[in-house]
């Protein structure tokens, strides 16, 4: 009897400590596959579109969300500066290491001892030419707690190769808006 008690009350303190862990977990991982399949469905490279931003907006912090409204105003204001003879602010895929992007994730993990949360994304994306070439990297989402949910608030850029993006996706937004600033001196 005394066996049988104690094996009910390890399940029973399983339930009540791992559970919350485990739907703080569920939450965050829900953030993060919601922000990717909204990524991957956007077909142009470099800034979102506002309509685009608006997609992403439940999946993203205020402070994400502002720095890439800011980086869209300053590609538009290039965009009428140079009337469409230069290159945007940014080229590529914005929110992967890779230009072309990625089509799907492949994996979400934990990374616990991360400071703030964050997730490692599997990346994969298959060349449309040639021999179906597979293209395999991971990048980091941020996530903070903001508004009593869970919500990207950075990426970091992972990719090994020379010419990948890399780094902070907020640190790029800040360069083009200040890029943007620059050419427009009297903003």
């Amino acid at each position: 009897m005394v066996r049988l008690f104690s094996s009910f009350l390890f399940v029973i303190l399983c339930f009540v400590f791992c559970s919350p862990t485990q739907a703080l977990q569920n939450e965050q991982v829900l953030a993060v596959v919601n922000f990717y399949k909204t990524i991957l469905t956007f077909q142009d490279g470099g800034v979102p579109s506002r309509k685009n931003i608006d997609r992403l907006s439940p999946f993203l912090s205020a402070d994400f969300r502002n720095l890439l409204l800011g980086a869209r105003d300053a590609e538009d204001k290039n965009f009428q500066k140079t009337k469409g003879t230069e290159p945007p602010l940014v080229e590529g895929r914005l929110f992967y290491s890779l230009f072309e992007g990625a089509d799907k994730y492949t994996a979400i993990k934990f990374e616990p001892s991360k400071k703030p949360v964050s997730y490692l994304v599997k990346l994969e994306y298959r060349a449309p030419y040639g021999k179906h070439e597979i293209v395999k990297w991971q990048d980091r989402v941020i996530l903070i707690k903001e508004n009593n949910r869970w919500v990207v608030h950075d990426l970091e850029l992972l990719g090994k190769w020379q010419f990948g993006a890399k780094g902070k996706v907020s640190d790029i937004l800040r360069g083009v808006i200040k890029e943007g600033k620059d050419a427009n001196p009297s903003k």
